[in-house]
C-alpha cells in the first residue's frame, strides 16, 4: 500500500463501511474476488494510456465505473460494459453505483474476449504488419510479402 496513513483516516471516517485492504492476491483469487464483486471502481487522478485493472475485471464479468480520464474510457462500453461519469464527479459516481445493476455481466465478459483476447491482440498486430508492409510495398516499388508462416 503506497500510503498507509490515508487508508486508516478514510476507515476512521467511515467507521461503518465495510473496507478491507488485501494487499497483493494472487491471479485465482484475484479472479474470484472480482467475478464476486458487484463492480470495479476506476478513479485515476492522472491520464494512464491503458487500463489493464478494466480489462481484467471485464474478464472477470465484473462491470467497470470509470471516471472519464485516460485509458479506461475507452475500454468501458458505456451502458454495456460499464458506466463513465465525469472524472472527479463523487456525485455521478455514487449515482453510477446505483445503477450497475444494469449491467449484464455476461457482456463484460464477451467485450473482454472481444477486444483484449490473446486472439483479438493478435489479430490486431498482424492486421498492423500486413499495412505496414502494404506502405513499404508502395514507397519501394518492390511487393513485399509477410513470410509465410505468418499468411493466413
Amino acid at each position: 500500500m503506497q500510503d498507509p496513513q490515508y487508508f486508516e483516516a478514510v476507515v476512521k471516517q467511515f467507521p461503518t463501511a465495510h473496507v478491507e485492504y488485501l494487499g497483493f492476491v494472487d491471479t485465482v483469487t484475484l479472479g474470484r474476488i472480482l467475478g464476486n464483486s458487484r463492480a470495479l471502481l476506476v478513479t485515476p487522478k492522472w491520464i494512464e494510456a491503458f487500463g489493464n485493472v478494466a480489462v481484467e475485471a471485464l474478464a472477470c464479468g465484473c462491470p467497470v465505473i470509470a471516471y472519464k480520464r485516460g485509458g479506461p474510457q475507452e475500454i468501458v462500453e458505456e451502458g454495456k460494459s460499464g458506466l463513465i461519469v465525469p472524472a472527479d464527479d463523487v456525485d455521478a459516481l455514487v449515482s453510477a453505483i446505483g445503477r450497475v445493476q444494469s449491467i449484464d455481466r455476461s457482456e463484460c465478459r464477451r467485450r473482454a474476449e472481444a477486444e483484449y483476447s490473446q486472439a483479438a491482440m493478435g489479430d490486431r498486430v498482424l492486421a498492423w504488419f500486413h499495412l505496414v508492409l502494404a506502405h513499404a510495398s508502395v514507397a519501394t516499388s518492390t511487393p513485399l510479402a509477410p513470410p509465410s508462416s505468418l499468411q493466413p
